[in-house]
């Protein structure tokens, strides 16, 4: 085979492919907060920390303690697992940005505001 049709069919596939990830239906990659810390104050004055890991797990402080948990996005949802506690989404409007500070209800009707810092 000579070398025009390899790069002929090797810019097909990437087309094809390229292609394919454009049709997957709301990709909402942008809204992980994987690798980001977030401060979070309840409304009941309480104020922790919250650092994401790339492998789900997610760490709260506040003061000199801390609990480890899980993490998931479910679509424009931010989900948490803490240990026996009932699983709770927090609906996204969007990717959390550096500074800017979100009010969001979960899906249990808590209301927090987040900074990412």
């Amino acid at each position: 085979m000579s070398r025009a049709p390899r790069l002929v069919s090797a810019a097909a596939a990437a087309l094809l492919l390229a292609g394919c990830a454009t049709l997957l239906p709301d990709d909402r990659t942008a809204f992980s907060p994987a690798g980001q810390t977030l401060r979070v104050d309840a409304a009941n004055g309480a104020s922790s920390r919250m650092s994401f890991r790339q492998d789900g797990v997610v760490v709260a402080s506040f003061g000199s303690q801390s609990v480890n948990g899980r993490w998931e996005m479910s679509g424009q949802d931010l989900c948490f697992n803490w240990g026996n506690a009932p699983r709770e989404c927090w609906p996204l409007q969007g990717p959390f940005v550096r500074g800017r500070t979100q009010t969001i209800t979960s899906t249990r009707g808590n209301r927090v505001q987040v900074t990412r810092l």
